[in-house]
C-alpha cells in the first residue's frame, strides 16, 4: 500500500479547512492572521487515519488568489488532489485557475468534494453537479468521482474516507531510488531542539544521522531526528510529509524555497531549459524577454523568457523556453514541474517541466539545440543518456552521476549504457563514461596540438608528456578536467593509435625526425664526441659552437643514440646500457654497491658516477639505501 500525500484545491470560503478538520480533527488554520481573516494564507498540514489503519498526509494549500504561490509550493510530491467546491456557489474562476495549475503540474489523480450540501435543496444540488460535469468536461477531472459532503453534519464524510482509501490501493509505492531531496516549505526553531524544517520528501530516503547539503548555500547539516505525522521515526522514504530536526545550521541559515539533498551534485543555476504549455485562455503569448514569475518547488523567482525555435508561444500552444533568472538561483532536477505567471497583474499563463537543470546559453534558432530539447522531452532512456554525455560541460561522467541524472538504479543504467557501448557510441574508462563524439573532438585537438608542435620543432622527437597534458587541458572545452581524467584520455589516445609515447615524450603517430644533409653531418660529429667520452657524460652546451642548429640536433638524438641524464648532460646510449648491465652483475654478486665501486668498474670520475647512478635511481634500476645501492623495482618488474 502506497504512502500518499493529499493536497487540496479550492476557491476561498468553499469550506476546505472545515472539511479537513472534519476528516482529521486537526485545525490547519493556525496563525492569528489566518483566524482573523478566515482564510488560509500559508500551507497547513494534517494527517488522516483511514478505516483500514493506513495514515496519509494532507497539505491544506491556500485558496485565495493572492496566495497562489503558496498553493503551488504545497503541490510537489502530491499524489491525490481533493478539488473542493461549495454546492451553493459551484465552479468559480479561481477554481478553474487551480485546475489549470494542477494540470500544468502534471497532477492526474483527483476527487471532487462537494461541500455544504445541507445548505442547498435537492434540485439545486443536482444542478450544481450537472454544472460541475459540464464545466470540467474538457479537463483531467472529466471522469473524477464526486463525493457530496457537509462537514458540519458529517454527511458524506465516511464515503469520502472510503474513496480516499481506494486511492491508497491504486497509487503505486514510491521507490527509494535516487538521492534524498526535499523542498523546504517551512523553517522554525523548537526550544531545546533547534532548527526544524518541513516538506515532502520527493526522492530517496533519509535516516537519523544522515548528512545533507542545503542548496543553494551548499552548507552542510546533519539530521538529529525525524518526525512523520507527529511521531518520531528513524528513517523516512519518498512521498512522506516529514519534519527534520537539523544540526550544525541556524534557523536564519536556511529558508523556505531552499532544497535539502543527500546529493552533492545538484547545481544552483541561473538558467533552465523547459518545455511549456501555454494555457488556452492565457492573457498573452510568451515572447522574447517577457518578465515572468517562475514558481518551482517551494520558491518563486523572477525570470526572463527566451523562446527557442519560435518567435513566441501563443495561448494554447506548446514550445521550448530558456528561462534566465533574475537576482537569485534555483536548484531543481530534470522533469521537475513548474508554473509561469505574469509579472503584474498576476495571472497564470503556462507551466511545464524542466528539461535541463543547468544549461548553457543557447542561440534561439540553432537546429542542434532544438534536437537536444526534443530528445529530452521524448524521454527515451538511451537517447537521454547519449544527449547528456554529449552536451554536459565535463568530458567524463561517473556512473554515479549518470544514475542520479536519469533516476535509474545501477543495474538498469548498466544495461542502457551497455547498449550504447555495443553501438560504439559510448566508451568506458577508468574515469567514467565518455561519448564517442566527445572523444573524437578531443582526439582531433590532441593530434592538432602535436602536429603544430612538430612543425615548430621538427628535430624534437615529441612534446613532454607534462606539457602535452597541460596544453590539452587548456585547449579543451573541459577546463576542469582532472589529472585522472587526462590520464584516462591519454590511454584512449595511445590505444587508438592517435599518438605514441616516446619515454616521457608524446608524438603524433606518424611523426619521425628527418635530418637534412647539414643536420646529418652534425649528428655524426655529436655522436662521435659522446661515444669517445665513454662513461664521462658530456655537457650539451659544448656543441653550441659547432653550429646554431646543433642544440636542436642534440635534442633529437636524446632517446635515440643519446641518453639525457639531466637537462645539461648526455651519455652514449650503448655506454649507458653497458653501465646498467655492469651494475646488475655487480649487485647480483655482492648484494649492494657503493659509489666508489661503480667508479672503479667504469674508471670514471666521482661526478660522472653520481650523474649516471642518480639517473638509474630515477628509472628505478637502482635504489639508494644510505651510502649503498641495491637493485630497484625495474629488475623486479623484469623478473
Amino acid at each position: 500500500m502506497a504512502n500518499i500525500v493529499i493536497g487540496t484545491a479550492v476557491h476561498v470560503d468553499h469550506g476546505k479547512t472545515t472539511l479537513i478538520k472534519a476528516l482529521t480533527g486537526i485545525e490547519t488554520d493556525t496563525t492569528k492572521e489566518e483566524k482573523k481573516r478566515g482564510m488560509s494564507i500559508n500551507l497547513g498540514f494534517a494527517y488522516l487515519d483511514l478505516p483500514n489503519g493506513h495514515r496519509v498526509g494532507i497539505v491544506d494549500v491556500p485558496g485565495h488568489e493572492k496566495f497562489i504561490k503558496n498553493m503551488v509550493a504545497g503541490l510537489p510530491g502530491i499524489n491525490l488532489v481533493l478539488l473542493v467546491i461549495d454546492a451553493g456557489e459551484g465552479v468559480m474562476p479561481q477554481t478553474r485557475e487551480h485546475i489549470d495549475i494542477l494540470t500544468l503540474l502534471g497532477v492526474k489523480n483527483f476527487l471532487i468534494v462537494l461541500t455544504k450540501v445541507d445548505t442547498v435543496d435537492k434540485e439545486l444540488l443536482e444542478l450544481a453537479v450537472d454544472d460541475i460535469r459540464g464545466q470540467l468536461a474538457d479537463t483531467p477531472l472529466a471522469d473524477a468521482d464526486i463525493v457530496e459532503t457537509d462537514a458540519v453534519s458529517g454527511k458524506g464524510i465516511p464515503e469520502l474516507l472510503s474513496k480516499i482509501e481506494e486511492w491508497t490501493e491504486k497509487i503505486p509505492d514510491a521507490t527509494a531510488d535516487g538521492k534524498a531531496r526535499l523542498n523546504v516549505d517551512r523553517v522554525f526553531s523548537v526550544k531545546g531542539f533547534g532548527t526544524v524544517v518541513t516538506g515532502t520528501l520527493l526522492d530517496g530516503s533519509v535516516a537519523v544521522g544522515d548528512e545533507l547539503t542545503v542548496y543553494p548555500s551548499r552548507k552542510k547539516t546533519r539530521i538529529r531526528s525525524i518526525q512523520v505525522h507527529e511521531e518520531d521515526v528513524k528513517q523516512v522514504t519518498a512521498r512522506h510529509r516529514t519534519a527534520l530536526n537539523l544540526a550544525n545550521i541556524a534557523v536564519d541559515e536556511i529558508e523556505r524555497g531552499d532544497v535539502l539533498s543527500a546529493s552533492d551534485r545538484l547545481k544552483p543555476t541561473w538558467m533552465l531549459d523547459v518545455k511549456v504549455t501555454c494555457l488556452h485562455d492565457a492573457v498573452a503569448p510568451i515572447g522574447l524577454w517577457d518578465r515572468v514569475r517562475l514558481l518551482v518547488g517551494t520558491r518563486e523567482v523572477m525570470a526572463r523568457a527566451v523562446p527557442i525555435g519560435a518567435e513566441r508561444i501563443e495561448p494554447g500552444e506548446e514550445g521550448f523556453l530558456q528561462l534566465r533568472l533574475e537576482m537569485e538561483q534555483v536548484v531543481v532536477k530534470e522533469r521537475d514541474r513548474f508554473i509561469l505567471r505574469t509579472y503584474s497583474p498576476m495571472h497564470t499563463i503556462a507551466g511545464g517541466e524542466v528539461l535541463d537543470a543547468a544549461p548553457k546559453k543557447h542561440r534561439r534558432f540553432k537546429a542542434a539545440v532544438l534536437e537536444s530539447l526534443k530528445t529530452k522531452e521524448e524521454g527515451n532512456l538511451t537517447d537521454i543518456i547519449e544527449d547528456f554525455l554529449v552536451h554536459k560541460k565535463e568530458s567524463f561522467t561517473a556512473a554515479k552521476e549518470l544514475a542520479e541524472y536519469t533516476g535509474l538504479n545501477q543495474e538498469t543504467l548498466k544495461g542502457e549504457v551497455r547498449s550504447l557501448m555495443d553501438a560504439g557510441k559510448v566508451i568506458q574508462t577508468s574515469s567514467g563514461y565518455i561519448h564517442a563524439d566527445v572523444y573524437k573532438k578531443l582526439k582531433g585537438l590532441a593530434v592538432q596540438l602535436l602536429l603544430v608542435y612538430h612543425q615548430k620543432f621538427p628535430l624534437r622527437r615529441g612534446m613532454s608528456a607534462e606539457e602535452f597534458r597541460s596544453r590539452l587541458q587548456q585547449k579543451s572545452d573541459d577546463k576542469n578536467m582532472s589529472e585522472r581524467e587526462v590520464s584516462a584520455l591519454l590511454k584512449l589516445l595511445l590505444a587508438d593509435g592517435a599518438c605514441r609515447e616516446e619515454g616521457n615524450l608524446m608524438a603524433a603517430a606518424n611523426f619521425t625526425v628527418h635530418f637534412n644533409e647539414k643536420q646529418a653531418a652534425l649528428r655524426k660529429k655529436i655522436e662521435e664526441v659522446v661515444k669517445k667520452s665513454g662513461y664521462t657524460p658530456v655537457k650539451k652546451d659544448v656543441f653550441d659552437s659547432l653550429d646554431k642548429e646543433a642544440p636542436a640536433v642534440v635534442e633529437a638524438l636524446c632517446g635515440d643514440s643519446l641518453v639525457q641524464l639531466t637537462p645539461e648532460y648526455v651519455i652514449d646510449k650503448a655506454k649507458f646500457a653497458a653501465a646498467v648491465q655492469a651494475v646488475h652483475a655487480y649487485i647480483g654478486s655482492h648484494e649492494k654497491m657503493a659509489l666508489g665501486d661503480f667508479r672503479d668498474i667504469t674508471e670514471s670520475s666521482r661526478k660522472s658516477s653520481m650523474l649516471i647512478l642518480e639517473y638509474m635511481d630515477q628509472l628505478e634500476i637502482t635504489k639508494r639505501v644510505e651510502n649503498y645501492r641495491i637493485l630497484g623495482a625495474y629488475w623486479k618488474d623484469e623478473s
